[in-house]
């Protein structure tokens, strides 16, 4: 059987493989470890070494297999199988398993392992134990339909289960194989009688609104929303997170609907919205929508999964992005200018305050987030942690020189640095994790083996708490902020980076920031700089930073 998944995932084009040690898991081991095509990486935490995988597969658009032994090992994938699920990342889950007979008979690393991932994996399957000739035929058919449906649109993670007897090291290598067949992969299309009904629709209306989620960098996709902006008078809003850019396309969507508060925000209505790309981060954006809902939302998306944000969806396609912007480039018609003055009027007037406020605001996270855009001077992958990180920057205008990735799919803080290590594995360029502290100590582990890439660079802000629950609504309203919802703090990350090797700034006065900032960036090997700032006048500072933009 081992044989038959070492040829499917080859097939597959799967390149990566990461193995956390173990002892049922050992034909698995021997056998990928010892294969020429697949380049293995043993990574001891299985946690850290999932959302690393989840990383590579992003960052190269490819699958990457994750190998474990039995157990509580296997639960440990649980965090990046639901993240890489929401967005749609094909991870391939191989799992080892005891046999069935030993399945709740008190036997040490045995668990239900069999659809473990229930409600959060495209497929699931649990081979066959004895390899006679028609379980191997049961297990190949398996095999191959769990790859398949791991890269056929819309993408996402499967779990191959895999039972193995003692005993387990006296596992003979396979044969290496030496062709590499041909695999068809689905791609959706959409058909002309749902192009037209759109190019209906955009026709019939004053105004249109285009605005994409979170989306991986596809320059494609902004050369040509570019175009279809300045060619047919659409505003595009594009959160830096979204890896879009250009004149009539809007990044700082969250500071631009918090304005809209004092703007009579019912002039800014749209008759059509038309969704791109994975969630949106701006809660403001979404509460806007959702009030002033549009006549019509069409949602295009190569997932067939019905995602209604707005409460507003009459449509939804699916196919690829770009297929529907090279229609309605060459068929739909042009728009009065207006509405797409009246949101870049709007924009300049925000953006002037914004500059205004930031010019003058004391050290805080928010002039952190500022300076660091200021003095980035080549091309970067930027990853963001979860919880404010990912909410500074999406304040800022997209950098032309930077990718931007986040993992929005569950949000969680949970396995941010291990992400970001694992891209930066596979990545050219420099890859800098911006990462608060709850999170960055929550993830220590991902630097606790031996493929810890020199590329990767992490700054670490520490005011000492989970400072969103000093921003969000809601918790500063109980008495019980500072002891359960900030989790308060008094760990610094120098030990952890000694014990695990990896360089170690400190910034001990603000006027030595871009100094330091440039050594971090500069590094020849891993490296993490510590930003202590504070956590009461930053959360001030954010609240400010929203009443100057709504004035």
């Amino acid at each position: 059987m081992v044989q038959a998944l070492i040829e499917q995932c080859y097939n597959f084009g799967i390149k990566n493989v990461i193995i956390s040690p173990g002892s049922r898991n050992a034909p698995l081991i021997i056998s990928f470890a010892n294969h020429p095509n697949f380049k293995c990486y043993s990574i001891p935490d299985e946690r850290s070494a999932a959302f690393y995988a989840l990383g590579m597969a992003r960052k190269l658009n490819e699958p990457v297999a994750i190998i474990c032994t039995s157990g509580t090992a296997v639960l440990n994938y649980a965090p990046a199988i639901a993240e890489a699920y929401y967005q749609e990342i094909p991870l391939i889950a191989i799992t080892a398993d005891r046999p069935p007979f030993m399945i709740d008979q008190e036997d040490g690393q045995t668990i239900r392992q069999h659809n473990i991932y229930a409600n959060h994996i495209k497929f699931s399957t649990t081979l066959p134990i004895l390899e006679n000739d028609e379980n191997l035929t049961i297990g190949e058919k398996e095999i191959n339909t769990a790859l398949a449906n791991a890269l056929n649109f819309p993408k996402g993670p499967v779990h191959i289960n895999i039972p193995f007897e003692e005993p387990l090291y006296e596992f003979e290598n396979i044969d290496f194989i030496q062709n590499k067949k041909s695999i068809e992969i689905y791609i959706p299309k959409a058909n002309i009688k749902i192009k037209q009904e759109l190019k209906t629709i955009c026709d019939s209306v004053d105004n249109i609104i285009i605005l994409s989620g979170v989306s991986l960098p596809n320059s494609e996709l902004n050369e040509k929303i570019n175009s279809l902006a300045i060619q047919k008078n659409i505003p595009v809003f594009a959160p830096p997170t979204a890896n879009l850019f250009g004149d009539n396309i809007f990044n700082t969507v969250d500071s631009l609907f918090y304005a809209l508060s004092k703007s009579n925000p019912d002039k800014y209505k749209a008759e059509l919205l038309i969704t791109i790309g994975g969630p949106v981060v701006s809660k403001v954006a979404k509460q806007h929508l959702r009030k002033f809902k549009p006549r019509f939302h069409v949602d295009i998306d190569v997932n067939p999964r019905k995602i209604n944000t707005y409460d507003a969806l009459t449509e939804q396609i699916n196919c690829n992005p770009i297929e529907i912007i090279d229609y309605l480039l060459e068929n739909a018609s042009s728009k009065k200018p207006d509405f797409l003055e009246l949101w870049q009027n709007k924009n300049h007037a925000v953006k002037k305050s914004a500059n205004s406020f930031l010019s003058q605001v004391a050290w805080s996270d928010m002039k952190l987030f500022n300076t660091i855009f200021e003095n980035i001077n080549q091309s970067i992958d930027l990853h963001l942690a979860n919880s404010t990180p990912v909410r500074y920057a999406e304040f800022f205008a997209k950098h032309p020189l930077i990718n931007y990735y986040c993992n929005r799919g569950t949000s969680g803080i949970d396995g941010c640095t291990s992400t970001a290590a694992g891209a930066a594995i596979v990545s050219k360029n420099k890859t800098l994790l911006i990462t608060g502290d709850i999170s960055f100590f929550y993830d220590s582990n991902a630097f606790w083996n031996r493929h810890v890439p020199e590329n990767l660079k992490v700054l670490l802000i520490n005011n000492k708490g989970g400072n969103i629950f000093k921003v969000i609504n809601g918790p500063g309203n109980t008495d019980l902020l500072n002891d359960f919802f900030v989790t308060k703090q008094t760990a610094k990350a120098d030990k952890i980076c000694e014990a695990f090797d990896i360089d170690y700034l400190k910034l001990e006065n603000e006027h030595d920031f871009v100094l330091l900032f440039d050594k971090l960036m500069n590094s020849k090997c891993a490296c993490v700089l510590e930003v202590f700032t504070d956590s009461d006048l930053s959360a001030n500072a954010y609240r400010d930073f929203i009443s100057a933009i709504r004035s």
